[in-house]
């Protein structure tokens, strides 16, 4: 299994560079810095593009439909005409019709055909697919021959990162395919795919060792592979119940190009991390230590000092929530007094997302007592407040946070049992 590269770290850290140099007096090399470090964050927080590119009935858009496990992109010769289309990720499936020149505007579901109607520059699907938040697929526009439909293939391919080339196996790899590659960046050939597709028909499978074997020798620096791919036997392949054909999937050639896609995906994320870490180390950190801007090690903070003050403020008392809220907070010592080297950034992150599930959990109301209806309030502010901690410099943010997480204890030993376990008020 091909997994990516965290890239957490360095984000916040490029993130913690922004922020301490935001106000500061501006000069040509501070604004070349942050300007790097500003595309660092924004390649390392996005997903890989990769780009679906061909001539006219290469199959393309099945091969994007098929990576991205729904039928969602028209095929055939007939099929609805569209600019590009870029398939992402999102939690609820949308299309977003979008312009160069003007604001966007949202369509809720799949809505392609309700798009086109639009003639936008280019459609956005959202589909609610695990895979999507690594890789972004972007379904380029088929070309022609050599006129001038391949110009806007080429002006679109500079937003992807990675990028298959669809090649008809009845005719592959024609002089006009070359034309056009050949005008592609070398870096995006050197992380590029050359997809042989309609392997699933007869003229071509028999034909497929000759094929491969020409092909491979004439891809030289133009790609870094040669795959092979019967697209219509991997979709059925993958649609078989209970479970898919996997038997089937391999031997079609599915499982090969969707290692080599993701392979390529990873490849293109362990530069781009490369490059940030670099910046980082050679230039970023080392001019936040210039200017007195401390990175510390939260290992040198008196872990067992801080727990001690989080617990001496809280009274015995039986509280179920409250007992909750004391072995989630140990959780976080236990994980500092192991781990040496912990990022402050990631230890505030931890803080911040245990009083997000508390304050979650206490909007359910029935743990606390009714009077202390403001405690929910108090945990949501917190959540606010530590994530604004995580964009600040020096010891002061994990002191800041160790009192919140003291006050927002008191709270809870204050607010008394759970409403069911509490005694019941009598009187005449």
């Amino acid at each position: 299994m091909i997994e990516f590269p965290g890239t957490d770290k360095e984000v916040r850290q490029l993130e913690r560079f922004l922020t301490a140099t935001e106000s500061l007096p501006s000069d040509v090399a501070l604004e070349d810095m942050r300007a790097r470090a500003l595309a660092h964050a924004e390649r390392l927080s996005n997903a890989v593009n990769i780009g679906f590119a061909g001539e006219f009935g290469a199959g393309k858009s099945s091969l994007a439909n098929m990576l991205a496990g729904a039928d969602i992109l028209p095929t055939g010769p007939q099929h609805l005409k569209l600019p590009l289309v870029i398939v992402a990720y999102s939690e609820t499936p949308e299309t977003t019709v979008g312009w160069w020149d003007r604001e966007p505007k949202v369509y809720s579901g799949i809505a392609l055909e309700k798009a086109a109607k639009d003639e936008p520059d280019f459609i956005s699907v959202g589909l609610n697919t695990p895979a999507l938040q690594e890789i972004s697929l972007y379904d380029l526009p088929g070309s022609g021959a050599l006129d001038d439909t391949y110009k806007p293939t080429l002006d679109l391919l500079k937003f992807v990162d990675c990028a298959i080339w669809c090649t008809n196996g009845t005719n592959a790899w024609r002089e006009t395919e070359r034309h056009l590659w050949a005008k592609v960046p070398e870096e995006l050939r050197a992380n590029s795919i050359l997809a042989v597709t309609h392997t699933d028909l007869p003229p071509v499978r028999d034909a497929l060792d000759r094929v491969l074997a020409r092909l491979n020798k004439e891809k030289r620096n133009m790609f870094r592979s040669v795959v092979p791919i019967g697209t219509p036997v991997a979709v059925r392949a993958m649609a078989q119940e209970p479970e898919p054909d996997f038997a089937l999937w391999e031997t079609c050639g599915g499982q090969g190009l969707a290692e080599q896609v993701l392979d390529i995906a990873s490849n293109r994320r362990q530069a781009d991390l490369s490059s940030a870490r670099e910046d980082l180390e050679q230039h970023f950190l080392p001019y936040l230590k210039s200017i007195d801007v401390q990175v510390p090690n939260i290992a040198a903070l008196d872990a067992p000092s801080m727990q001690a003050t989080l617990e001496n403020v809280l009274p015995p008392i039986d509280n179920p929530i409250l007992e909750d809220w004391l072995a989630a907070i140990a959780s976080i010592y236990e994980d500092l007094r192991e781990t040496s080297n912990m990022e402050p950034a990631a230890f505030l992150q931890s803080c911040q997302e245990i009083v997000e599930d508390f304050a979650e959990r206490l909007e359910n109301d029935g743990e606390i007592d009714p009077t202390a209806d403001w405690i929910p309030g108090e945990f949501e502010k917190a959540t606010d407040l530590l994530l604004l901690l995580q964009f600040e410099s020096g010891v002061a943010p994990l002191k800041d946070a160790i009192s919140i997480l003291a006050q927002l204890s008191d709270n809870l030993a204050w607010a008394g049992s759970r409403v069911e376990s509490a005694q019941p008020k009598t009187g005449t």
